[in-house]
């Protein structure tokens, strides 16, 4: 059982990891220096709910692998996590959307900001999860 919790949790982290490094590294800047600002904007208006699906579901299957292990504290910080992007998801973008709806430049840059920071220390603990993982699982990588 533990071998299974420790492949759900290295693949589930690090599946959420990559998801979420393509997205902010490649995917959004590509978006928004090859398209126009308007159909850029709506591209990723549309993009965004596919995102964060993908990020609770890559982090449901580590939540499941540090459950699967005990390792509560960690299942507890994954879950605040995943808490954090549906927020983002269901509470934040609409209010963005609003705020872009209404020309309100101002309030639609504080809560981009916000959701990027919040995206930005999502990103940071999941790696640090993923390199403790493989720390204390040393056996889960190939014998050289």
């Amino acid at each position: 059982m533990k071998d299974w919790g420790n492949i759900l949790t290295v693949v589930g982290l690090g599946l959420l990891a990559g998801g979420m490094l393509f997205f902010a590294a490649a995917m959004a800047p590509l978006i928004f220096t090859r398209l126009p600002l308007p159909v850029a904007g709506g591209f990723i208006r549309q993009a965004f709910p596919v995102y964060y699906a993908y990020c609770l579901a890559t982090g449901g299957i580590a939540l499941v692998g540090t459950l699967m292990l005990g390792r509560r504290k960690v299942a507890g910080l994954l879950a605040a996590l995943l808490a954090a992007d549906a927020w983002c998801w269901l509470g934040l973008l609409p209010i963005m959307d609003r705020l872009r709806l209404a020309n309100d430049s101002a309030g639609f840059a504080f809560w981009h900001l916000v959701s990027t920071s919040i995206d930005g220390a999502v990103f940071l603990v999941v790696l640090i999860l993923l390199a403790r993982t493989a720390i204390q699982h040393p056996r889960a990588l190939p014998a050289s």
